[in-house]
């Protein structure tokens, strides 16, 4: 199936739906570009940067926290 099928495919089934709760995750997945970031969330961001920059954080690579597991 090539992706113009598939566009048709999923155009048919939408227009098909009464689900609700469907038609708000497609929404959603389609405006994820324009979800805003809530404020505690840029708090968390700005502290490790602030804490990277002071040399204060710890990296692993992923071999080393596969090891850890």
């Amino acid at each position: 199936m090539n992706i113009v099928e598939k566009k048709l495919e999923i155009i048919s089934e939408i227009s098909k739906t009464d689900d609700e709760k469907l038609l708000d995750e497609i929404d959603r997945l389609l405006h994820l570009d324009e979800a805003e970031i809530p404020e505690w969330h840029k708090k968390i961001l700005e502290e490790r940067l602030k804490d990277d920059e002071a040399g204060n954080s710890v990296w692993l690579d992923w071999e080393e926290v596969e090891k850890e597991l």
